[in-house]
């Protein structure tokens, strides 16, 4: 008997992406990208016909939404999840890289059609019971009226407690949150909903300052987490799973950086795909290392395919 698929969901926002400015000739990139976007096509990408990945957003009917709608179809993503809202527009950003391959970027996304895919683009956070994981970030909850990040919040601590996996980087964007206190509370109850936690070390240092990495373990356990893969950048992760920390694994540097945009989507697609085939936390880390320095020398946040 063929094995059914495992359905996962990765909910936030799909964006115009446009980067490589060619100052000489006045042109810019046009890409389409978001962070659990990239998460959702990296997984697909490795897991290809083992799982079916959906990507639930809100678009307009605008051309830019229908050309956003036709890549995610392209990568191989279930757009079923996909509302599209009438005189709504999708997000804009753009990438500006320094000569070290570190980035800023600049958000044109106050009117994105994603901030209502829950309410009147008709996304029922019910729904997520349907999938075996769940993956979302703080991104995804800060675009959201607070009215909608409580449901979708209460919901995945729901779908955990029913045994559901559900997996939460904060990605902390200060300028998308009311205040820093507001991000604060609204990822401590989201890690209340969370069985795999994907933070990185930079975005913790932001919010809880002078917690080290074991204090950052203690502290995402008393809510009960299952694991933790913490990034921190070119070193590597922490890892704590099963009740204890791993020991510091040896991760090979990148051979060349040119844009370091979507490293960490494309780890969380590396980790949690591998953890999906059956790799130890420590072993996926390094797969997952792996696929994040691949991606950081291409330039934007999904890179050709092999």
């Amino acid at each position: 008997m063929t094995e059914k698929p495992i359905r996962i969901a990765c909910i936030g926002e799909a964006m115009v992406e446009l980067s490589g400015l060619d100052p000489e000739r006045g042109q810019l990139g046009f890409g389409v990208a978001g962070d659990t976007l990239n998460t959702a096509i990296y997984l697909k990408r490795i897991l290809g016909e083992g799982a079916e990945i959906s990507y639930l957003t809100a678009l307009g009917t605008d051309a830019f939404s229908d050309r956003i709608s036709t890549f995610m179809e392209a990568e191989g993503l279930d757009t079923s999840g996909v509302a599209r809202l009438p005189g709504r527009l999708p997000g804009i950003y753009a990438i500006s890289v320094d000569q070290h391959g570190e980035r800023t970027f600049s958000y044109w996304r106050s009117e994105s059609a994603a901030r209502s895919m829950f309410d009147t683009g008709g996304i029922d956070p019910a729904s997520l019971g349907n999938f075996d994981l769940v993956m979302l970030s703080g991104i995804t909850l800060a675009i959201l009226p607070p009215e909608q990040r409580i449901r979708l919040i209460a919901q995945c601590g729901l779908l955990r407690a029913s045994g559901k996996a559900i997996a939460f980087d904060t990605n902390y964007r200060p300028r998308l949150w009311e205040s820093e206190d507001a991000a604060r509370t609204t990822f401590a109850a989201m890690w209340d909903a969370t069985t795999i936690a994907l933070p990185s070390r930079d975005d913790e240092d932001k919010l809880h300052p002078g917690e080290d990495v074991n204090a950052v373990f203690e502290r995402l356990a008393r809510k009960g987490v299952s694991e933790i893969a913490l990034k921190d950048g070119p070193s590597g992760p922490h890892l704590w799973a099963r009740g204890q920390a791993f020991p510091r694994g040896v991760y090979p540097p990148a051979p060349r950086v040119v844009d370091t945009t979507a490293a960490g989507d494309g780890f969380n697609a590396g980790y949690l795909a591998a953890r999906l085939q059956g790799q130890a936390p420590d072993q996926a880390a390094q797969t997952a290392h792996a696929l994040a320095t691949r991606i950081i020398g291409h330039p934007g946040a999904i890179i050709p395919r092999d």
